[in-house]
């Protein structure tokens, strides 16, 4: 390919570069004798929030949630969603994952954004990436340079799921590895993991050994109940009812507890979907079960299905009119007491799966919930008072 010339061409322009002096020196007096009012700089809502509030963002979801569009007030971090290893080591990045802006105007707003790795249907190679030093060492440089080219603040690990004693093992040499290499960044990179909920993928993890590496672990406290169960029940109640052994909010949250998590590196999941059970009650045999955002939920409100509510589970659901169907989901009313909860067991905060299935954009209603739930009044107040005083011309 030949190097391309650009070329310049000259004309008469000898009368015009005549006149350009004096148009200048006329421009220049009547911006002199006009000044504009200067533009004040563009300031990022105050951070406010007194909990960590990490929402996903799927990259195959930007049509319907584009960066200008996420309300970044109510978030600290933004976990992009997804790029993966390979088995030989190699991280896996698609074409679509790539999106500057989200980042520029995140940090922007001072809100931190972390390339989640892996995610479900992802993760077929972790095993062999995980499995020897080379593979671990050539992965762990390639995740350090992308992140440090592209700007992100850290890593997120989803590996669904570490399932033997081999896999245990190598996860940990790669966990103190990666950890390792992000701390002795300049400035340090965030770590953090996506973790199942309770024992039975969990027993596979090392909790005890891991912890201090980590500065997040986030409990995934949803999908307790779906077409894998083989009952119906609740997507994420924040208490198990009855006979029911598949877990809750507050199960999960004892357990990372037991496991020598500390309840000041531990983010509990926020569920902005639901799943449907075609068995007309809970606690009961089922055919299928389908994935429902919260926007189709409000759909179904809508159309005039009957909203209900569990006291015992502290969550909503939703049933069909004479159709034996029902849709376990959360609404403004549990989300806002799993944040009660949060603030309660004083765990470091919440993450969310994920921000582009809330209402309409503009209108996040689940967001503006936890938003609203851990702002701090007290510096809400004092920016507020800040304000007046400046608008006053006082000085302190």
């Amino acid at each position: 390919m030949g190097k391309t010339v650009v070329r310049y061409t000259r004309g008469p322009l000898k009368p015009i570069l005549f006149f350009m002096p004096l148009a200048a020196f006329v421009i220049f007096l009547l911006d002199w004798a006009c000044p504009k009012p200067a533009r004040p700089p563009v300031q990022p809502p105050a951070r406010n929030l007194t909990k960590t509030v990490m929402g996903y963002y799927p990259s195959w979801r930007r049509s319907a949630l584009d960066y200008t569009q996420i309300n970044y007030e109510y978030l600290t971090h933004i976990a992009h969603a997804f790029t993966k290893p390979d088995a030989q080591g190699n991280l896996v990045v698609s074409e679509d994952y790539l999106y500057p802006e989200l980042l520029s105007e995140a940090h922007r707003q001072n809100v931190k954004v972390v390339m989640s790795i892996g995610g479900w249907g992802n993760c077929e190679g972790f095993p062999g990436m995980a499995a020897t030093r080379a593979t671990r060492n050539r992965f762990i440089s390639q995740v350090l340079d992308f992140v440090k080219s592209h700007h992100y603040d850290g890593v997120d690990i989803d590996w669904e799921f570490v399932s033997n004693p081999v896999e245990m093992q190598n996860f940990v040499s790669f966990i103190k590895e990666l950890s390792a290499s992000l701390k002795a960044q300049s400035p340090p990179l965030l770590l953090t993991m996506a973790a199942p909920s309770g024992p039975y993928w969990g027993k596979w993890i090392n909790y005890e050994v891991l912890a201090g590496d980590f500065d997040y672990i986030s409990a995934m406290t949803y999908d307790y109940h779906g077409e894998w169960s083989d009952h119906s029940g609740h997507n994420s109640p924040l208490y198990s009812c009855g006979l029911d052994t598949c877990g809750s909010f507050n199960d999960s949250y004892l357990y990372f507890l037991s496991r020598g998590v500390p309840a000041s590196k531990l983010l509990l999941g926020l569920a902005f979907f639901g799943r449907s059970f075609d068995c007309g009650e809970l606690y009961q045999k089922f055919q299928r079960s389908s994935y429902y955002g919260y926007v189709e939920v409000l759909d179904l409100l809508k159309d005039g299905w009957t909203r209900l509510w569990d006291d015992c589970a502290q969550v909503p659901y939703v049933r069909k009119p004479d159709q034996p169907i029902i849709v376990s989901y959360d609404d403004e009313e549990s989300i806002s007491l799993k944040c009660r909860y949060v603030l309660d067991k004083r765990a470091a905060g919440v993450i969310i799966w994920e921000i582009t299935q809330d209402d309409d954009p503009g209108v996040p209603v689940l967001l503006k919930t936890v938003g609203d739930a851990f702002q701090n009044l007290n510096e809400g107040k004092q920016a507020e008072q800040e304000k007046k005083r400046s608008l006053k011309g006082e000085r302190r």
